[in-house]
């Protein structure tokens, strides 16, 4: 007679050579490698899950994303919609069918597949960011607009959302006597190629601009064109890259591997360099402000003289109110680990400071408007008294300040980072000790 135990013991399977695991543990497996770019290795995983466990729909799932994330979007088509069928409340299969849909150009189905998902949870962000997508493909930019801005209020992280959302702000803000901001040149072909289809879809503003560096001087490095897709950055900097086709789609696979490769030949010159393909980083592996190239990267990332109106007047007012324009950063929200700078390092820097300063003034900037009172016997300036208001892209007025700023202390993160490294004349540049200990002096090109 076999024992209970046995009869009732779970399925285990062998996803990789040697290991042996459940069905749910290899299905996390699965997704793991998926999300790590080894969609090959995804893939195979799933088929194992799905021969010991037929309609398996998480795996189903996962095996539909990686084959999209593989440029198959058509063949993830099937397969998501087998996992939908297997699971109809699932909205993840709703979403990513809707994903598959897209990415086919099949517009209709993509547009009921996001509004199934949405429908079946109210805050997708996700869901509306993508039917937002198939309203700009059929011309509706109102609709998308306003599809935008929900997904945005729901999750302003969401980078998808968010950069879409900003271009078309950028449109928006546009006086009407200008051409436009997507100034392009031709790419020669007499050049390799390097493309980013995937620039500014992970990651914000600046962790976009720092990428976006260090990718462009590898390519001048080894002498390639760098083509790229519409990104905030190209919108707001004066900025000519030749364009990259829309319908070209993110290289993913072995994206972790490609970090360090890339790393190396950024450090190194190497004999096999990245060439005629499409790179996918998640965000730059190195440091790419580098001082010897200062001068240049300060001339690709100069602001476009359309957006001076929104720009100019904020700096110009600060300049009023005082010689001394002193910038602090205070980061309190959207930081994974909350590792939030305290207040008092500021304020205690800013007391012994102030008196030594000629006709100072201070600009606050925060994702937290509530520690402004905090400040409030240096009488700070926000974004709240400038003279004009760029709604929608109001975070690139705090990001301007801080680059015309004499002294400058920022807080954790890439962006008052960033901000540091393009302001072209700081008197003072100082970020938090390790520790919390204190603010110290930093330099931000290496």
């Amino acid at each position: 007679m076999v024992a209970s135990a046995e009869i009732d013991a779970p399925i285990q399977i062998e996803t990789l050579p040697g290991q042996r695991m459940t069905v749910p543990d290899a299905v996390k497996q699965a997704l793991d490698y998926c999300n790590a770019g080894w969609l090959d290795i995804s893939t195979d995983i799933c088929g194992r899950i799905l021969a010991a466990d037929p309609g398996n729909a998480h795996a189903l799932l996962i095996r539909g994303i990686a084959t999209y994330k593989d440029r198959d979007p058509a063949s993830a088509v099937a397969i998501l919609s087998d996992a939908l069928r297997r699971d109809p409340s699932s909205s993840d299969a709703m979403y990513h069918l809707g994903m598959a849909l897209l990415l086919s150009g099949q517009f209709d189905r993509a547009g009921l597949a996001f509004t199934c998902a949405m429908q079946a949870r109210s805050d997708y962000a996700e869901a509306m960011a993508g039917l937002a997508e198939v309203h700009r493909a059929k011309g509706d930019a109102d609709g998308a607009f306003a599809l935008l801005q929900r997904s945005v209020a729901l999750k302003g992280n969401y980078s998808p959302s968010y950069i879409t959302y900003s271009l078309m702000r950028f449109d928006r803000s546009l006086p009407p006597e200008e051409e436009g901001w997507n100034r392009r040149r031709e790419a020669r072909r007499d050049r390799p190629r390097l493309t980013m289809a995937s620039l500014g879809s992970y990651g914000r503003f600046a962790q976009t601009v720092n990428e976006y560096v260090a990718v462009r001087l590898y390519a001048e490095k080894y002498g390639m064109e760098f083509l790229t897709p519409d990104w905030v950055g190209h919108a707001f900097f004066s900025l000519d890259d030749p364009r990259l086709d829309p319908s070209v789609l993110p290289e993913f696979q072995g994206w972790l591997r490609q970090r360090k490769d890339f790393a190396r030949g950024f450090d190194e010159r190497v004999d096999d360099p990245f060439r005629d393909r499409d790179l996918f980083l998640g965000g730059s592996p190195v440091n790419a402000m580098l001082k010897e190239r200062r001068a240049d990267i300060l001339s690709w990332l100069t602001p476009r003289p359309c957006w001076n109106r929104f720009l100019e007047p904020p700096v110009e007012a600060l300049r009023r109110r005082g010689r001394t324009l002193v910038a602090v950063h205070i980061r309190q929200t959207d930081w994974w680990n909350q590792d939030y700078t305290p207040l008092s390092l500021y304020l205690d820097w800013l007391d012994g400071l102030w008196p030594t300063l000629e006709d100072p003034v201070l600009f606050v900037a925060t994702d937290e408007p509530s520690v402004v009172p905090e400040f409030a016997r240096f009488n700070p300036t926000t974004p709240a008294d400038f003279p004009v208001r760029w709604e929608g892209l109001e975070y690139l007025q705090d990001f301007h300040v801080m680059t015309r700023a004499d002294i400058l202390a920022i807080s954790t993160g890439f962006f008052a980072a960033t901000a540091a490294a393009l302001n072209p004349s700081p008197r003072l540049l100082l970020h938090p000790a390790e520790g919390n200990r204190g603010l110290q002096p930093f330099e931000v090109w290496r």
